[in-house]
């Protein structure tokens, strides 16, 4: 993808000391694509959109942007567009005034600046609200004029970091949903940094999963998703339960606590807990264990529930919301999974 691609990070790294933030990174997003940096707080996810803005200087490694290199160059000269996870929105100006600011930097014509700012304005559905200052608005409208802010000087590349952080869940549904369209319609090529793997799946063309510094795996949602390629990106991506699988009698694999399993090799697996069925028969077979059910949380649109095995392992399950119909805490129940549904994890 390197060769169309707009933004590329090659080789980059960030090291403080003897302590490496970033490891060698290589990523390339296409025009218009959306790509997510995911991981837990301190992965080197913001380490590595700051090298992109400008903010932190790379140990090792280049920025290329439309083909140009632009790792020496300071912010302000880059085309890049940053929305803060605080909005870092100036308080004495107004709304108008925040999102006109970068082109008064840049020398824009009064005509022209008038013309951009009413536009966005109301792409973000901000009109009426032109006079106020950043303290009179909500969470919401404030998160909007930093993306104004971002977006009106037309940028080749858009950054976010964690841009929705201190808004409440609902209004961060809502607001997520509406950014991920605007990005859309203009085409905006977008580096965005989370710790929320839902809004991640929800709003990405792809993810990098990134781990202590790593870049652990790249890939569309349903990519990282029903074939991670590490068991921390299995258990970050949504929820898994796993399986040491090692040789068995007659051709079959074992788990290591003897549950049997119909699987084509000795291997660390993965099943997802939607691939689990609940049922009150005795097991029969590999890829089947009993149990007794330790919790069960109704979600609304679907059940949870926790199988405790003889041998103590704990069974995540998720099924339809008449889960919690069937099956109560003390309940005996048997699990069952589909060979196909175990993911074999490639050898470290």
């Amino acid at each position: 993808m390197s060769g169309s691609a707009e933004l590329v990070l090659d080789g980059l790294a960030r090291r403080y000391g003897a302590t490496t933030a970033v490891a060698r990174m290589d990523l390339a997003v296409a025009p218009g694509e959306l790509v997510a940096l995911l991981g837990p707080s301190g992965c080197g996810k913001t380490t590595s959109l700051r090298m992109v803005a400008g903010f932190v200087e790379p140990s090792a490694g280049r920025i290329l942007l439309r083909g140009r290199d632009i790792t020496g160059l300071p912010p302000h000269r880059r085309d890049i567009g940053m929305v803060f996870q605080s909005y870092a929105l100036f308080p004495h100006l107004s709304v108008a005034e925040n999102i006109a600011f970068g082109l008064k930097r840049r020398g824009v014509p009064k005509p022209e600046i008038a013309a951009r700012v009413a536009r966005m304005i109301g792409l973000l559905q901000l009109d009426g609200l032109e006079a106020r200052l950043p303290r009179q608005l909500s969470g919401g409208q404030q998160q909007r004029v930093a993306v104004g802010r971002a977006l009106v000087i037309n940028p080749a590349v858009v950054l976010l970091d964690e841009p929705f952080s201190n808004l409440d869940a609902l209004l961060r549904e809502g607001t997520r949903i509406e950014l991920r369209r605007l990005q859309t319609d203009l085409g905006l090529t977008t580096l965005f940094v989370t710790h929320d793997q839902a809004e991640a799946m929800a709003i990405s063309d792809r993810i990098a999963v990134m781990h202590q510094g790593r870049l652990e795996q790249l890939g569309t949602p349903r990519e990282v998703y029903d074939r991670p390629a590490t068991r921390f990106v299995a258990s970050f991506i949504g929820r898994a339960n796993f399986f040491e699988a090692r040789p068995g009698p007659a051709g079959g694999s074992f788990s290591e606590d003897g549950i049997a399993l119909a699987a084509p090799a000795a291997a660390t697996y993965v099943l997802r807990p939607e691939h689990i069925r609940l049922d009150q028969d005795p097991p029969a077979g590999p890829n089947a264990a009993a149990g007794t059910v330790e919790l069960m949380s109704f979600l609304g649109t679907a059940a949870q529930a926790v199988l405790r095995l003889p041998g103590g392992r704990a069974l995540l399950v998720e099924g339809p919301a008449a889960l919690a119909d069937h099956f109560r805490p003390g309940s005996p129940a048997t699990a069952r999974w589909s060979p196909k549904d175990l993911v074999a994890l490639p050898a470290p």
